[in-house]
């Protein structure tokens, strides 16, 4: 009898400290789970202005559909198992978030120098790697039809040189270079209506934002001028705190975008023309 009652007090003992064990993993697991949750969600920035069809619509919230390179991005992220938590910010913040490190990366940028300070690109040989690209994009010369504005690949020509271009735009240093004299705009739209009232002579845009705009408004009085102004890559950026963190994860997004780009522009781009 006494041996029985041993026998019991020995399984009830172990029952309890199983149960106790079992306890303590479910608690640990548990605040596990929030850190785990933090590292598969991919926490990215971009500007609060549309950039049709690749961001859409305008201030800080996402649109439906909420634009091309989301879709790509999206889809690249969940190939790799993550999620993702877009930030829209004014054009001009988007960089400094990323360099402070309060996102994980931006889109949808051109390369220069001067950016690397804010955070990485794709690079191949010392080169942006233009296979790991987002999207190309080319910036034209727009103007009134009625000013007979000239443009050759190399000479501006009409009744002034004065050019419009949207504020943080990559273009804006090329213009400069080449001497001209920018004045910036938050958007197409107010670089339009500048043109408009003649504020300048020629707006430099990227021709499926500005086509898309003169196309929606049935402007017919504005013209593109022939050959592009320039033709740019444009990327995934992430942070220098990302990139050193997790540097092979960033080798792998930035592959997965190249591998969803073409697929989802073919897949999606109709959608987007009808909008």
């Amino acid at each position: 009898m006494h041996l029985n009652l041993c026998l019991f007090k020995i399984d009830f003992t172990w029952q309890s400290t199983e149960k106790s064990l079992l306890n303590l993993l479910k608690i640990t697991l548990l605040s596990l789970l929030p850190s785990l949750a933090s590292s598969d969600t991919l926490k990215l920035v971009f500007s609060d202005v549309e950039v049709s069809p690749y961001q859409m619509g305008n201030g800080s919230a996402l649109t439906n559909p909420p634009g091309i390179a989301v879709d790509i991005i999206v889809k690249a992220a969940k190939n790799l198992g993550h999620t993702v938590h877009f930030i829209r910010v004014p054009n001009k913040r988007v960089l400094l978030t990323i360099k402070s490190g309060k996102a994980d990366g931006a889109f949808i940028f051109s390369y220069k120098t001067e950016r690397e300070q804010y955070g990485r690109y794709p690079m191949k040989n010392g080169k942006p790697d233009g296979d790991l690209r987002i999207a190309s994009m080319s910036y034209y010369f727009y103007a009134l039809r009625i000013n007979d504005m000239t443009w050759d690949g190399k000479k501006l020509a009409g009744s002034s040189l004065k050019v419009g271009a949207n504020s943080g735009y990559s273009i804006i240093g090329d213009l400069k270079k080449m001497g001209f004299k920018v004045e910036e705009a938050k958007t197409t739209q107010q670089n339009f209506q500048k043109l408009k009232s003649n504020r300048f002579g020629a707006v430099a845009a990227q021709s499926i934002t500005a086509d898309a705009f003169l196309k929606f408004e049935q402007n017919t009085a504005v013209e593109r001028l022939e050959p592009p102004l320039k033709t740019k890559d444009y990327f995934l950026m992430l942070s220098h705190q990302f990139y050193k963190k997790n540097p092979e994860k960033a080798k792998q997004l930035w592959q997965e975008v190249a591998l969803a780009r073409d697929y989802i522009a073919a897949q999606k781009s109709v959608k987007y023309l009808k909008k």
